[in-house]
């Protein structure tokens, strides 16, 4: 009986509480933002231009840094289609390396301009019951939709989402884990 308490206590606290998934989190941002020399900025450029090493600490957590702008048709709310490609860095200590969709093996995500969350909950579903590999359940997230209120048509962006704005794989399959978008270009039809 003293066996089984020892292994489930032992199993209790090898379960990352939320707290603990922050504070790993904002430790590989951290490491991120001093490796690469990234200027975190609190507040809007005052011409809007953005510099390669700066973004914006957006209100969602999201860290912005605009490209392009596009071409400046902005996306309506449940009307706009969107094609998205990406291609980025996981930055989390558990899990490194690249990943890109811009190659034509690829197919774009697509998306409704105020509908993600439903292909991230439908693709997270997938991979949960079939082990599917959808790139929406690694890379779409409230965080690269939450962008086009910022940006238009064409629009080209580096972004670090956080979890909690995350994809069905930064928030379920690895506990948390922060991406680093190094280019995100949204199409419109």
């Amino acid at each position: 009986m003293l066996l089984a308490g020892v292994v489930i206590f032992s199993s209790c606290n090898n379960n990352k509480t939320y707290a603990d998934m922050k504070k790993a989190q904002k430790k590989a941002i951290n490491k991120f933002i001093s490796a690469r020399n990234v200027e975190v900025l609190h507040k809007w450029p005052t011409d809007s231009i953005f510099e390669e090493n700066q973004f914006l600490l957006l209100d969602n957590g999201v860290y912005l840094n605009i490209v392009d702008s596009g071409n400046g048709n902005r996306a309506i709310q449940g009307k706009t289609k969107i094609l998205m490609r990406c291609s980025g860095e996981y930055i989390f200590d558990t899990d490194t390396g690249a990943f890109s969709l811009f190659t034509n093996s690829n197919s774009p995500i697509e998306f409704t301009y105020g509908y993600a969350s439903d292909v991230i909950s439908q693709s997270s579903t997938l991979y949960s019951y079939y082990n599917t590999t959808t790139p929406e359940f690694y890379y779409l997230s409230k965080g690269i939709e939450s962008i086009l209120e910022y940006v238009g048509e064409n629009a080209v962006v580096k972004l670090i989402v956080p979890f909690e704005e995350g994809s069905g794989y930064q928030t379920n399959g690895n506990y948390g884990a922060p991406l680093y978008y190094d280019k995100v270009r949204y199409q419109f039809y």
